[in-house]
């Protein structure tokens, strides 16, 4: 932690300057944070309608919470996962701590999720019953969500490090995930015996808690809660090891 707080400034200003680098790249800039979350649940939304019957407002807000939560999830690790790698030839010059890369590649597209998820939630508020006491649950649910995707960015960007093919493992996993975690479907549509491993995955019970608090404004389940509390915990803990123990062996065992 004195470490973080020592390079916080770093973290700051390189998430900056990275918001500025990818909002030039695009013609509609910063509108691409909201409209890509959009065309993406259009589609699913377009597709499931037609496969399920399911259609509606409500049925659009689910599939539009679950897919920025995802993206939040997946773009962050996805982003991070080449960070270090990428980054080789600054700390062979400047003994930085490698966690910063991956860190500062989360603060960015942590940015980009806020921006959408923030207008998507007023939205959804507005052309709903209005705003209730089960909001109070948002900030810890994001908090798991950051503490979640932290570690396994820590775990996943020092592992492609050591070994690059683990990034295409990677995508295959993301793939499967995808349809695993109740994105365009809500836990009621999963069968009774697989609902443990469904509930397993932390991205799920997180998802479902977004929908429990945004949607049907009630609290969300503790018990799901406090075993995506636990995952995330666990994770960000063995996250921080593999750094702290890599960090200044990284150099040596990339160069043998």
């Amino acid at each position: 932690m004195q470490s973080l707080l020592r390079y916080k400034d770093i973290i700051f200003y390189r998430i900056l300057a990275g918001m500025k680098s990818e909002a030039r790249k695009n013609y509609l800039g910063y509108l691409w944070f909201v409209l890509e979350p959009l065309l993406s649940t259009a589609l699913l939304y377009f597709s499931m309608s037609h496969i399920t019957g399911q259609r509606g407002m409500d049925t659009a807000l689910s599939i539009l919470f679950g897919m920025i939560a995802w993206q939040w999830f997946e773009g962050s690790i996805m982003l991070s996962a080449s960070s270090i790698l990428s980054k080789f030839h600054i700390y062979q010059q400047v003994p930085l701590p490698k966690y910063l890369f991956p860190l500062v590649d989360i603060g960015t597209n942590t940015v980009r999720f806020a921006v959408a998820f923030s207008l998507v939630l007023i939205a959804s508020i507005s052309i709903g019953p209005g705003p209730s006491l089960a909001l109070v649950w948002l900030p810890l649910l994001l908090m798991l969500q950051l503490l979640l995707i932290a570690g396994l960015a820590l775990v996943i960007s020092m592992s492609v490090t050591l070994l690059q093919d683990i990034k295409i493992v990677l995508q295959s996993v993301f793939r499967l995930l995808f349809f695993a975690s109740g994105i365009f479907f809500t836990a009621e549509r999963v069968p009774a015996h697989l609902l443990p491993y469904f509930h397993a995955n932390p991205i799920a019970a997180l998802i479902e808690s977004y929908r429990a608090v945004i949607l049907h404004q009630h609290a969300p389940d503790l018990g799901l809660l406090g075993q995506a509390s636990l995952t995330s915990l666990a994770i960000l803990a063995l996250g921080a090891f593999i750094q702290n123990y890599f960090d200044k062996r990284l150099l040596k065992l990339t160069n043998a």
